[in-house]
């Protein structure tokens, strides 16, 4: 649905952005994330016809977007991050104005009633445009994006101003809209972008530096993973039993646990299967499990690790527990 090639801009000397390729599949939700003036806004900027390319191609449902930009933006619904709204307007009159710009005729009515209800519109319809909170703003530029039913949405910041009961209703409609739709969701909220999007494409100065889920990133960043074990045992024969597990294992325990349980993080090697091991000294022990569960490389370590290059070494420090 979205194909960018070799997709390359520059504003005089400054390069936003450079040699990206990619292709966005009809049905997909790709969320665009990157540090600011890493080059998102510029490429979706390209991908809406806002702006030319420098040099390389994007293809939206087919068409080039400087050869046919008119197509283009008969597909698209753009949500921007600044809300372009008419402040003296009302709700329906605006809603009513943009179905007509579209040219929808026949079905204004019922493109109109559909955005009013997925966008939770009905309580601010007759009041001006001006006086709405930040969040009913935010939601009638969501409306205008999706009222003569695009194939592609653009989505910058949608759930900017919005309440937690209203971020939930949002993603899900985000979620239902894929079925049919391609979505590009651009966000600095990383677990959003995690919850929402199948896919992830991170851009950093101006170049795409990943692109993946989540998981597929975390795994491509990470050599070591480790295990959080807390049971019921006298740390020193904790310590003895954990000897079995050998050099590749690297334990360390935590102080200040309550009494009469002993805490550990067990770090190994990706790929060891640790886990089958470890179960069978617990069993073998006869401890009682308080908490066992795997660690994972955080989504904002992910995006340190991806926007800043260097090493789980180089992340920050996550407490000082003391060495075994």
């Amino acid at each position: 649905m979205i194909e960018l090639q070799n997709l390359t801009k520059r504003y005089g000397l400054t390069t936003a952005l450079e040699d990206v390729t990619c292709t966005i599949k009809k049905g997909e939700i790709v969320g665009f994330v990157g540090p600011n003036g890493a080059g998102k806004t510029t490429a979706m900027k390209i991908i809406t016809t806002y702006t030319a390319p420098t040099s390389g191609t994007a293809r939206v449902g087919g068409y080039d977007v400087l050869e046919s930009p008119y197509d283009v933006r008969r597909i698209i619904g753009y949500l921007p991050e600044t809300v372009p709204l008419y402040a003296d307007m009302l709700v329906s009159e605006y809603l009513r104005f943009i179905g007509e710009a579209r040219h929808l005729n026949g079905k204004l009515n019922e493109r109109m009633a559909w955005v009013i209800e997925a966008c939770g519109l009905q309580p601010v319809l007759k009041r001006k445009i001006g006086v709405l909170s930040k969040g009913f703003k935010q939601r009638t530029c969501l409306a205008q994006a999706l009222i003569h039913d695009p194939d592609v949405l653009i989505l910058d910041e949608p759930t900017s101003g919005l309440d937690p009961l209203q971020i939930i209703g949002i993603r899900n409609l985000i979620k239902q809209l894929a079925h049919d739709k391609t979505i590009i969701l651009s966000t600095h909220i990383l677990p959003e972008v995690a919850t929402v999007a199948d896919r992830v494409l991170v851009i950093n100065k101006g170049k795409l530096v990943a692109d993946g889920n989540f998981e597929d990133l975390r795994r491509q960043l990470t050599t070591r993973t480790s295990l959080s074990l807390a049971v019921k045992a006298p740390r020193k024969e904790v310590e003895q039993h954990l000897k079995a597990l050998g050099n590749v294992v690297e334990v360390t325990f935590q102080d200040g646990a309550e009494r009469g349980v002993t805490r550990c993080v067990l770090s190994y090697e990706v790929g060891k299967d640790l886990i089958s091991d470890l179960n069978r000294i617990i069993r073998d022990a006869q401890w009682d499990i308080v908490e066992f569960h795997q660690e994972k490389l955080s989504l904002e370590d992910s995006f340190i690790l991806l926007t800043r290059g260097g090493s789980e070494e180089d992340l920050p420090e996550k407490g000082n527990p003391a060495q075994a």
